[in-house]
């Protein structure tokens, strides 16, 4: 049988209130949609550009470990979106790190596509990164 080598890849970050408490949810499947893994994290105080980016490094090293060769990746950063495709240059001097190692990581695919989308149609990736802060303050 032959190895899933190719993903979907859903992210979102936030932070409440920005900058603050912040977490990431990201969910992963397969290129014919079928579910792959969903992660919900709690990532300290941070601004939401940086959980953004936090949460697309977490999906990237997870999509690494699954030996991931294509990944099309959808999120509702449309900053984070326009960096990657090379839109905008990144100027804030505490998401240039972010971004390089978000870079390193989608070198090592073969081939990526990304694009921005409407919250909307990114439900269960903002529900996961809503349930880490949620469970957070519950604790």
């Amino acid at each position: 049988m032959l190895k899933q080598k190719a993903f979907i890849l859903h992210t979102d970050g936030g932070a409440r209130p920005n900058p603050g408490p912040a977490s990431i949810g990201i969910e992963i499947k397969s290129s014919d949609g079928k579910f792959v893994k969903e992660i919900s994290r709690d990532i300290g105080h941070a601004t939401n550009n940086q959980a953004e980016y936090r949460a697309l490094i977490v999906g990237l090293e997870e999509l690494a470990e699954l030996g991931a060769e294509h990944v099309n990746i959808e999120m509702d950063s449309q900053l984070v979106v326009r960096h990657i495709k090379g839109q905008y240059r990144v100027k804030d001097k505490d998401l240039k790190p972010l971004y390089d190692d978000a870079l390193r990581l989608l070198d090592n695919l073969a081939s990526y596509n990304i694009k921005h989308i409407p919250r909307s149609k990114n439900k269960v990736a903002d529900s996961l990164a809503t349930k880490a802060l949620t469970d957070r303050k519950s604790n």
